[in-house]
């Protein structure tokens, strides 16, 4: 059974090269750390359904390799200048290597995806490399979101528009993960949609937790400062949910801070009972995925995909 010691072993093979400070700039990120939540889905999903072990750790290093990605260009665009406790790539190596680092990540995810097709019929090798690619757009599309809602006034900012945001720049790539997993297990239409709507869900649950752990995390554990959500002018469902909870004077002077980038709008937010409250939406999502579980064929690797979905909610980083 492969573990995700191989697909880090493979995503060192893969991330080999000259200029060395591209190539190191490209592995800098994977090598700090991280939970590897979307490759470790993925193999277990194949394991469940009984795939092909190369081909799964191929394909899970292209998924991590993806994610590393969009950390680095996500890093960038936020001018955040930590993560995983250390230096973010463009503060370690410069803004324009920490791009190109980027680029070559997101090439070598779709090159690695192709590998992971060998064998398979030229129509399914097809689908699986458009959709990977399509993917990759989905979360350019979320990450545009994010940014463009970053200037629209708190005011006009609700629920709705939250959701749409972090489906694509959070949970298309999990639900991705899970569904390539089933795919390459060659599980039908219906288990492979299964494993998609697994993944989404846990998706939006693990944007939630970030979103908590964004205003109200410890920074020893999380490798962020504390209300780096605040000060990047993030809309997260805490904040929405605060600002549905006040009216008058107050939701004015939670709305001041909030513009001011106020840090201690936190205490705020937390004594209006935001993060309770988003913690009972998180858990809305969070059954959502635990109840596919039970639809899934029985083996022991279920139990592996509900620590998995457990661990994406109740964290600490």
């Amino acid at each position: 059974m492969p573990g995700i010691e191989d697909v880090e072993r493979e995503i060192k093979i893969v991330l080999r090269g000259e200029p060395e400070i591209l190539f190191d700039a490209a592995n800098y990120l994977i090598s700090t750390g991280g939970k590897r939540l979307r490759p470790r889905l993925l193999l277990s999903f194949n394991d469940a359904l009984g795939g092909n072990h190369e081909q799964a750790i191929k394909a899970a290093a292209s998924i991590e390799m993806l994610h590393n990605f969009t950390l680095i260009h996500d890093d960038i665009m936020d001018k955040d200048e930590t993560r995983h406790g250390v230096p973010t790539t463009h503060v370690k190596y410069g803004e324009a290597i920490a791009i190109l680092a980027g680029d070559v990540l997101q090439s070598q995810s779709q090159m690695e995806m192709a590998r992971a097709t060998e064998g398979l019929p030229k129509s399914k090798a097809r689908h699986l490399l458009e959709r990977h690619a399509y993917v990759s757009t989905e979360i350019a599309r979320g990450q545009t979101l994010d940014m463009t809602f970053e200037n629209l006034p708190y005011e006009k900012f609700n629920s709705k528009l939250y959701y749409s945001m972090i489906k694509l720049k959070t949970a298309v790539l999990f639900s991705h993960a899970c569904w390539v997993g089933a795919y390459l297990a060659d599980a039908s239409s219906s288990l492979a949609n299964k494993a998609a709507i697994f993944g989404l869900n846990l998706g939006m649950a693990f944007q939630m937790a970030d979103d908590i752990l964004g205003l109200v995390g410890d920074p020893s554990i999380t490798g962020k400062p504390v209300g780096s959500d605040v000060r990047n002018g993030k809309r997260t469902m805490p904040i929405i949910i605060a600002l549905s909870k006040l009216s008058g004077e107050k939701r004015l002077k939670v709305l001041n801070k909030l513009k001011k980038e106020d840090t201690s709008v936190i205490g705020d937010i937390v004594e209006i009972g935001a993060i309770n409250d988003t913690k009972l939406l998180m858990n809305q999502f969070y059954q959502k995925a635990e109840s596919v579980l039970s639809e899934l064929p029985k083996s022991t690797h279920i139990e592996d995909l509900r620590a998995l979905l457990s661990s994406s909610v109740v964290r600490e980083k």
